[in-house]
């Protein structure tokens, strides 16, 4: 009984498929079957795999171009760090520089290198006693001089004596290769 029935069910669906309509929505339904079980599943797998390697290669891009920024900035001050250098050049670059201006030095040190990225850095702490302007001309020649120079710590107080100088400590680093 079930035989006769479904074959007058299929009977049923090729007398409504006669209906062009009808059968041009059976052919649309059927061919977007067949296209994306033949086509889209069989492609999607390398999609993915495209899409992925797409993304990893923009973030290298994005890397290399941060590289290339990063190599200007370098660049532009790798003239300032001089290579082979030691403490005792750069205590002496500092003492002349200090010989510019009428400032006393009454304590210079100089302590071990630090690390500080891939340079290492000279550190000097000093205390310089003069007027006002003549520290700040000093530091402005620090800023500006031929060596990489970073000021650490720079504490500023009225001088021993009652006059009007200043004494001012100063924490430095110089970088060198």
């Amino acid at each position: 009984m079930a035989t006769g029935n479904s074959k007058t069910d299929f009977r049923e669906l090729l007398e409504r498929l006669h209906d062009p309509l009808r059968l041009r929505v059976l052919v649309t339904g059927v061919m977007l079957l067949v296209g994306y079980a033949a086509v889209y599943l069989p492609l999607s797998s390398r999609i993915e795999e495209t899409t992925g390697k797409l993304h990893s290669e923009r973030r290298r891009v994005e890397l290399a171009n941060e590289i290339d920024g990063l190599r200007a900035q370098v660049a532009k001050f790798q003239a300032r760090v001089p290579a082979h250098t030691d403490t005792n050049q750069w205590v002496q670059y500092v003492l002349e520089g200090l010989r510019q201006f009428p400032l006393k030095l009454n304590n210079m040190d100089s302590q071990s290198p630090e690390r500080v990225g891939p340079y290492q850095a000279v550190v000097l702490r000093m205390d310089v006693e003069g007027k006002y302007s003549e520290l700040d001309c000093f530091l402005h020649w620090l800023e500006t001089n031929d060596r990489l120079f970073r000021v650490d710590s720079a504490k500023i107080a009225p001088g021993r004596n009652q006059n009007d100088k200043l004494t001012m400590q100063l924490s430095l680093l110089g970088l060198k290769e």
